[in-house]
């Protein structure tokens, strides 16, 4: 079939789409490397920010709540992720489950159990509280998040978790498989769960592994991840990733309902998509009539840090080993409460930030809004800050506060620890500037 052929073939399918069928959501929940992001903001695409578009748009929404640095755990007991999730649920939609990265924090181990050991042997307990054992407390997770979505008549799917690039003599290894141990192997316990509860298994691991194996480290590296690690994707890779989990669901015969969606096969048609993502996330200028305005914001709030003359660190002096992205109940806060009446618009945001003692100090900047931090959008991403010298990040995301409305920024540090806890290593802020009008 030529092209010119499948255009027309597209089109009468489209022209035969009955004009009062209801428009269905596909929410996906997951981690980082499924996230959305600012293109202003880092180099990182997650595959859910593509999804879209490889379904008829008249027919299907995605509703992309990925959440980097989330578990199974962070993700299920935060209120802004999985409780807001289900707000925008309903009858008749879908959830695409993908966890695995960040569980894995504990190398396998539940990490309440772990603590538990840790106090009754005298020893520092660990402040990162997303590892959670594949056998057991993964599997609660996930049975929770199946039940709850076929409570409100939403059809739960399990996908596996992309491969991290971890290759070895032109292999992809265990670890880049989720595989920690012949006992702790994530993607074997979500294939077990899908089982139990009678739910499709999209088996994504394998199909990624396939691809990086046959690409190459080489290629892997230099087009798919293309962002400074092994697991978080780009342009290239966040989109033939998203044509992986399309394919997936194109091939599942308990997803038949799905398959007389439309996949748009046209290569410039993705081009001109990624463009679009990539110019509406770099827009600088926020169209709204207002007086100027200039203020300075102070810390509101620490969680699971402790502060020293405006710098930063862990309650128990330690950054963890083995952390490569944000912890959401670790950041230094600031707030910004908008008049009764009137909006705000933030158009800059200034910051001075100084690693101290170490080159492994990395940040996220997020915001979101009220009490319960919805919205979550990620403004500022520097995985490399250099030890010792202050930078000054310059921020221009437009930001709309609402009338009565308070925008919460934190700032959410980890540390790239080489497989070992770190000492005597801080972030240092200086007072957040924003400026900005105040709406008429």
């Amino acid at each position: 079939m030529n092209r010119v052929s499948i255009l027309v073939f597209i089109l009468c399918a489209l022209l035969f789409v009955p004009a009062h069928a209801a428009k269905r959501k596909v929410h996906t929940i997951g981690d980082s490397t499924m996230s959305s992001y600012q293109p202003a903001a880092t180099p990182k695409r997650g595959w859910g920010m593509y999804l879209q578009a490889f379904f008829n748009p008249d027919s299907i929404e995605v509703n992309n709540r990925g959440k980097s640095g989330a578990s199974t755990r962070t993700f299920y007991e935060t209120p802004a992720l999985w409780p807001s999730v289900k707000q925008q649920m309903q009858a008749g939609d879908y959830l695409i489950i993908q966890f695995a990265h960040n569980d894995e924090k504990c190398k396998g181990e539940d990490v309440y159990v772990k603590n538990a050991e840790l106090r009754a042997a005298g020893k520092d307990t660990l402040t990162d509280m997303r590892g959670t054992d594949p056998n057991t407390t993964y599997k609660a997770y996930l049975r929770k998040y199946i039940l709850e979505a076929r409570e409100m008549g939403v059809k739960p799917i399990l996908m596996s978790p992309i491969c991290r690039v971890y290759f070895k003599n032109g292999k992809i290894n265990e670890e880049g498989r989720h595989v920690l141990s012949p006992e702790k192997d994530y993607v074997r316990s979500m294939r077990e769960m899908a089982e139990e509860m009678h739910v499709p298994f999209l088996d994504m691991t394998a199909k990624s592994l396939e691809m990086y194996e046959t690409a190459g480290q080489e290629v892997c590296m230099e087009r798919y991840f293309n962002c400074g690690d092994k697991t978080h994707t780009g342009q290239e890779g966040g989109m033939v990733n998203a044509n992986l989990a399309y394919l997936l669901i194109k091939n599942c015969p308990d997803l038949a309902e799905l398959h007389h969606l439309i996949a748009l096969p046209s290569i410039e048609y993705y081009g001109t998509y990624i463009r679009a993502i990539e110019e509406e996330g770099r827009r600088a200028a926020f169209e709204a009539k207002g007086t100027p305005f200039s203020k300075t914001l102070k810390v509101a709030k620490l969680s699971n840090l402790s502060a020293k003359k405006n710098s930063y660190m862990p309650q128990d002096g330690k950054w963890p080993a083995g952390e490569i992205d944000e912890v959401a109940n670790r950041y230094i806060e600031y707030t910004l409460t908008a008049d009764k009446k009137k909006g705000l618009v933030i158009e800059t945001i200034l910051l001075p930030v100084t690693a101290q003692g170490g080159e492994g100090m990395n940040i996220h900047i997020n915001y979101g809004f009220g009490d319960k931090f919805r919205n979550i959008t990620t403004i500022y991403e520097n995985t490399a800050l250099p030890k010792n010298k202050q930078i000054m990040v310059r921020l221009g995301h437009p930001i709309l506060i609402p009338a009565g409305e308070t925008l919460r920024i934190r700032v959410l540090p980890w540390y790239d620890s080489n497989g070992k806890p770190q000492k005597g290593k801080r972030l240092q802020l200086g007072e957040m500037k924003v400026t900005g009008k105040k709406l008429q």
